[in-house]
């Protein structure tokens, strides 16, 4: 984590990787904050999609933490997949792929249908955006799982209203509070049924 520390501030010096008040708290507003995701991957060996991730949030804490995951960080931003290109590569991790993509032509691609076992995003996208995406990437049984801030009461129902049309079952809501900071957390689980 130190390496990807130095090198996320380096970086976000000359390329708006982070905001500014959030360098200041990288550990628990970045690093500690992934990681919360970790008890809702399952298997060490998922097939995990983060989209939308920035600057790798929150799949690299994750594969840095559990190093047999298979990570595909997609982004959209130029400046930011050099960033994710850079720190795959001086961290060695192995089973990495960024690709440099909107999510909507991925999902004009047959080769990611039912291809992985876990849809990941932070805070980047609503939950009923998100769910037509788990229908296409996610085998049976596969997980989807968004990490949210506190406020999410609408945007929740919402989604659990039409999630039935996407093959998923019933949408849960879990608190998450970190012993470090005072930043609470939601994150939602959908489990793909078909």
């Amino acid at each position: 984590f130190d390496v990807y520390r130095r090198e996320l501030l380096k970086w976000n010096e000359k390329t708006n990787l982070i905001s500014e008040k959030s360098a200041k708290e990288i550990e628990s507003r970045h690093f500690l904050d992934s990681l919360t995701a970790l008890d809702f991957i399952g298997s060490e060996n998922s097939r995990i999609i983060d989209i939308g991730c920035g600057a790798g949030f929150p799949g690299i804490p994750l594969k840095i933490a559990c190093g047999s995951l298979q990570l595909y960080l997609v982004e959209t931003n130029r400046k930011k997949v050099s960033f994710l290109k850079h720190i795959v590569r001086l961290l060695n991790l192995t089973d990495t792929v960024v690709l440099h993509e909107r999510v909507e032509n991925l999902l004009k691609d047959a080769q990611w249908k039912e291809f992985f076992d876990i849809l990941i995003s932070r805070a980047a996208f609503k939950l009923p955006e998100m769910l037509p995406w788990g229908a296409f990437f996610l085998r049976p049984s596969g997980r989807l799982i968004a990490l949210k801030g506190r406020d999410i009461a609408a945007e929740f129902f919402q989604a659990a209203e039409v999630a039935a049309q996407y093959d998923f079952g019933q949408l849960f809501q879990y608190d998450v509070n970190q012993e470090t900071s005072d930043i609470t957390r939601k994150i939602i689980i959908g489990e793909k049924t078909k």
